[in-house]
């Protein structure tokens, strides 16, 4: 729990640095994209751009993130399914063992 506060103190810090710098920036300017161009004021432009990276930074970690979870579950699993052949083969060798 603590480091869920931790993170969305850390992001909200983050936040408030970029509209804080952007808050500064009144300029207009022209920000050409692929399809059309567009003129923002700089600090909107660095608030949308700043958001768009984060939001992008947050989906590939937590693809990676996710993408491990998936890999422990299944080694896991397999380890289990691996000693309980272990434990198998162990009584079998006893019972051969004993008799």
């Amino acid at each position: 729990m603590i480091k869920y506060i931790f993170g969305f103190i850390i992001a909200l810090a983050i936040i408030l640095v970029a509209i804080t710098v952007g808050a500064n920036n009144d300029q207009v300017i022209t920000f050409n994209y692929i399809v059309a161009e567009s003129q923002f004021q700089l600090s909107t432009l660095v608030a949308i751009l700043f958001g768009l990276g984060l939001i992008l930074g947050w989906f590939i970690t937590g693809f990676f993130y996710l993408k491990l979870k998936l890999k422990n579950m299944s080694l896991n699993r397999q380890i289990k399914r691996q000693s309980l052949q272990i434990s198998e083969l162990t009584s079998v060798r006893e019972k051969t063992k004993a008799e």
